[in-house]
């Protein structure tokens, strides 16, 4: 129920347009009756037709011995004027009945505005009368000198009395809009069809997919939409490429003058003797040796976002995890850090073996640098029915759970770690693996680190 109510309270445009729908038939309903039924209000038929006015001339003449008798039924006929007029007993909101005779008043309806008189038989006139407007029509009998005269109220609140008490206006909306709910709802429903298809292939997009949408209707107010959103992401695309060129061409240019730096500092190394010398000369080389890294990585980052337009051929996962791990040796030597591998016969995977090299690279490169010294790196490759899953784990501190999504954006590191880095190994991991068709997760490892897994489709065993 109170799924209900928050669904009910949450605007839609479906609910939007049919509320519309109801006010417009309201609305119109409302013109119409008004439009036919004015000219009846200004010469009501109860005082245009002459039956009724017969029928007290009737009721007059033949009980002129009976005055009280007389009264009583004129009394009653008032009443049944009023009940068909409508407006109840109220003589400013329903019809009034005055007999005079002899220019005397024989019989007058409760409250009746008696000082109303038409200055013409026969014509309906509206008369002023005690600060109020009234519509009164007033005929003599034929056979004696008795005058009837019925008057109605003239203001235009009356008039939606008079078609209410006629149940013109409540009644046929109370009726009809029940019925018309369902067919407007369908029939929205069936016309936001091609808006639906549209919002599906938005919600299916990858972050990364910039291509124009598909799904082009052929409506003139949809197709405008969609031709913005298109335009949109044509300018996203353009500057997202411009963005990746120019990173790519900045990275590339600063390769050449750091190798220079750290060749002139390694030479002058040999020439320096003072120890404080040398320690600042290493600490030069130490600083190269990252911003060589950063270079590195972004790089690789523009290449894995970049889109593989070469045929992705079968690559020996077992084998180039093998290579990759003696590549990192060193790096893994220098921390005491014991590498560990676990796999089961050679898996094959369909890939660009290049950019696998950077994911690999990468994963077991950020395990060994965030392990404890003297620490373990495990690296775990299985296959199952229709996957291939890589597994990495460390003894580090981990990354905590809330964090976990964020550290795939690009420069984005855990606020409270403290060895240093550039924040793009993990970018580079999702990017490779997304070009790839597969998933990158984390998870905490069995030694209370980090374990990174990633989940290739299909695997072939040699």
């Amino acid at each position: 129920m109170q799924n209900f109510w928050h669904h009910l309270r949450n605007p839609t445009l479906v609910r939007r347009i049919m509320i519309a729908q109801m006010v417009l038939l309201t609305l119109l309903w409302c013109l119409f009756l008004t439009y036919v039924l004015w000219e009846d209000l200004r010469s009501p038929p109860i005082l245009t037709g002459n039956k009724t006015y017969e029928t007290l001339f009737t009721v007059i003449d033949s009980m002129d011995d009976r005055p009280q008798d007389r009264a009583n039924v004129l009394a009653a006929f008032s009443k049944a004027l009023q009940e068909d007029y409508g407006g109840g007993d109220d003589p400013e909101l329903s019809v009034s009945l005055i007999v005079r005779k002899n220019n005397a008043i024989l019989f007058s309806s409760a409250g009746a505005p008696t000082g109303v008189t038409n200055t013409r038989y026969g014509e309906i006139q509206r008369i002023q009368s005690d600060g109020r407007t009234w519509t009164s029509r007033t005929l003599m009998s034929g056979n004696s000198d008795a005058e009837v005269t019925l008057i109605t109220p003239a203001g235009g609140w009356n008039f939606f009395i008079y078609l209410n008490s006629r149940g013109y206006y409540i009644l046929p909306l109370l009726v009809c809009i029940p019925f018309l709910v369902f067919p407007a709802w369908l029939s929205i429903r069936i016309a936001m069809r091609p808006w639906s298809k549209v919002v599906r292939e938005i919600s299916l997009r990858t972050p990364e997919d910039l291509s124009p949408l598909k799904a082009v209707p052929r409506h003139r107010e949809l197709r405008q939409m969609v031709d913005a959103v298109n335009g949109f992401l044509a300018r996203v695309r353009e500057s997202t490429e411009r963005e990746r060129v120019f990173i790519a061409d900045a990275a590339h240019e600063l390769r050449t003058p750091l190798a220079a730096m750290r060749i002139n500092v390694e030479a002058l190394q040999s020439y320096v003797s003072s120890n404080s010398q040398q320690e600042l000369l290493a600490g030069i080389v130490r600083s190269n040796s990252r911003a060589a890294r950063l270079v590195n990585q972004l790089l690789l980052m523009m290449h894995s976002e970049a889109r593989i337009d070469t045929v992705m051929v079968p690559v020996p996962l077992t084998t180039l995890i093998q290579e990759r791990m003696a590549a990192l040796a060193p790096l893994a030597a220098e921390r005491r850090i014991e590498l560990e591998f676990y796999t089961q016969d050679e898996i094959w995977i369909t890939g660009a073996r290049e950019r696998l090299m950077s994911l690999i690279d990468n994963v077991i490169e950020n395990a060994v640098k965030y392990s404890p010294e003297g620490g373990r790196v495990e690296v775990d490759v299985r296959s199952f029915d229709t996957a291939t899953q890589l597994r990495v784990s460390d003894a580090g501190p981990g990354i905590p759970v809330e964090l976990r999504e964020r550290v795939f954006d690009r420069f984005f590191r855990d606020p409270n770690q403290m060895q240093s880095g550039s924040g793009l190994g993990l970018a580079i991991v999702k990017a490779v693996a997304q070009q790839h068709n597969s998933s990158v997760g984390l998870s905490t490892s069995a030694e209370g680190g980090l374990m990174v897994t990633v989940d290739f489709p299909g695997y072939t065993s040699a």
